[in-house]
């Protein structure tokens, strides 16, 4: 079984799902959140299925694209799995100045986060020099940006950023905290040919955020913390292999944090260590009438150590999940369609949890199980001129008979 899921896992890096303006194409910076408090919420073995079943289904503007794209969907009873992203550019009259703001509400591996870029950009031909920031009302937490951006066509883009996360944290905190070693993040992304289904038939799209080591000093928490992140994501839509449109998408993350600590309730552990990969990979036949798809999804997990103030245990998570899915796209009338998708695959998950507490309660998790989902997301087109589309989508889980979770898109271009 286990060379079985790797041979699939890599026939999966030969087909498309749709990729842009999401949390990989955009900066992560590492702020004292991450270092200090991480995840604040545990995953279940189903966590990853359900945000599979919940990505939004059209194609999103690409970064550089004003538009609203955003996905929600109930995940557990007391959890909604987010993803947002909204752009607005403003252009002065004379062509080269503008401002532009961009939302994003989104989760990562360590945690759920929101950021409000407003920036100034001034154009050089082909160039953009920009400057923004994530503002907040607590100076302390504000991050600063400066973008540089090469774009002479649709097909070609290349866009580089040094973030200041925090940048006013020592001089305006009102906690007992310092950073010892200023964090920065630097992030770069790239794009050569169309976008899925261009007229060039091909394209590539690659991204990187790196974090360098940084340290933190938190007195009133009673840690002293050190740590990097580097995230990378490359993403290849090959030429139509006859009817059949393939894309290839492969993330990754890695992330080593290191603890020493002044506090009654001393973790177990005083380190963290990520590793974290996934392909997903999807072919659509073009000329079918009910235009089919199918593809892979492959994710593998394995977290290790302290998880952060957030969560407040040590322990380890190691998880890896195969999932296969299949759909159609069926037109109803002008403006109503629906796309049902079959999910289907296997998950294998492990986790251990020892509390901070005197008591040190201890949380172990061992599933090993078979899973299945059904959506049925029927879709209505709001606006035809700018592809704007509404999703409805329930989902049931198959592997046992339970609604799945309701999931709401919506996507719209500028």
């Amino acid at each position: 079984m286990r060379r079985l899921s790797r041979f699939l896992a890599a026939m999966a890096a030969l087909t498309p799902l749709l990729a842009p303006a999401d949390i990989w194409t955009e900066p992560a910076p590492m702020r004292s959140t991450v270092l200090l408090e991480g995840r604040d919420f545990n995953y279940n073995s189903e966590s990853f299925l359900h945000r599979l079943s919940f990505k939004q289904l059209s194609e999103r503007p690409w970064s550089d694209a004003d538009g609203l794209s955003g996905t929600a969907g109930s995940s557990r009873s007391d959890e909604l799995y987010l993803d947002m992203f909204l752009q607005k550019t403003l252009r002065a009259d004379d062509g080269r100045n503008e401002a532009f703001v961009r939302m994003q509400r989104s989760e990562d591996f360590d945690g759920r986060f929101d950021r409000q870029i407003v920036g100034f950009g001034h154009h050089l031909g082909d160039y953009r020099l920009a400057i923004a920031g994530d503002i907040r009302a607590d100076k302390a937490e504000t991050d600063v940006q400066f973008e540089a951006q090469w774009q002479p066509d649709d097909q070609r883009l290349a866009r580089l950023a040094l973030i200041l996360p925090d940048a006013y944290f020592n001089d305006k905190t009102p906690r007992d905290a310092e950073y010892r070693t200023r964090p920065f993040s630097y992030f770069a992304h790239t794009r050569l040919g169309g976008s899925l289904g261009g007229k060039s038939g091909w394209g590539f799209q690659g991204a990187l955020t790196y974090s360098p080591p940084a340290r933190i000093i938190d007195r009133e928490l009673g840690i002293d913390a050190s740590g990097n992140r580097t995230r990378a994501m490359a993403e290849i839509t090959l030429p139509a292999l006859g009817a059949l449109r393939p894309q290839v998408r492969v993330e990754g993350e890695r992330s080593t944090r290191s603890f020493s600590f002044t506090r009654s309730d001393v973790p177990q552990d005083d380190v963290f260590r990520r590793r974290m990969h996934s392909v997903r990979v999807m072919a659509t036949h073009t000329t079918a009438h009910l235009t089919p798809s199918f593809g892979l999804y492959h994710l593998r997990l394995h977290e290790s150590g302290w998880f952060g103030d957030g969560l407040a245990v040590s322990g380890r998570e190691s998880r890896d999940e195969l999932i296969g899915f299949i759909g159609i796209r069926q037109q109803l009338s002008d403006r109503w369609f629906w796309e049902p998708t079959l999910y289907a695959g296997h998950s294998s998950v492990i986790q251990e949890q020892i509390a901070d507490t005197l008591s040190g309660d201890t949380t172990n998790n061992d599933d090993d199980e078979w899973q299945g989902k059904v959506a049925l997301p029927l879709r209505y087109t709001l606006d035809e001129a700018h592809g704007a589309v509404l999703t409805i989508n329930p989902t049931f889980r198959l592997h046992r008979a339970a609604f799945g979770g309701g999931n709401i898109q919506l996507h719209w271009p500028f």
